[in-house]
């Protein structure tokens, strides 16, 4: 009985260790307004622990809106494709082509999770380098 007591202990002070109770971090990378001035394009790190890998996501937002601690990208997520390429900030590249218009470059060896063509009425188009 103790073997056994021992051994669930054990595994459950293990998967306590693997299990990420904090929601993880935002980390603001770049911005830009567009030429109509009401939304913005925003570039984040999401920091999300130890068994989940980093990304970089881009969230269309009104140009007054503030980075939250637990914000997810509403446009694209990407990571760095198990070492496949870096992630930094040189990896996406977005610029305004409109006010309704967003292009957004990126190392095409990234792993792409999400990849929207229109948030909120701004269409996005993408360039993989």
């Amino acid at each position: 009985m103790n073997k056994i007591l021992r051994a669930f202990l054990f595994i459950c002070a293990t998967l306590s260790g693997c299990s990420n109770l904090d929601d993880g971090n935002t980390t603001l990378l770049k911005e830009s307004i567009n030429p109509a001035g009401n939304k913005k394009a925003i570039l984040f790190m999401r920091e999300s622990g130890g068994t989940v890998a980093n990304s970089y996501q881009v969230s269309i937002t009104d140009k007054d809106h503030s980075l939250e601690k637990s914000e997810v990208g509403n446009a694209f997520t990407v990571d760095a494709n198990h070492g496949a390429t870096w992630l930094d900030s040189a990896s996406i590249h977005f610029r305004w082509l409109s006010g309704d218009t967003l292009s957004i470059d990126f190392d095409k060896k990234l792993r792409t999770f999400m990849q929207q063509t229109s948030v909120d009425g701004v269409t996005i188009l993408y360039q993989p380098k």
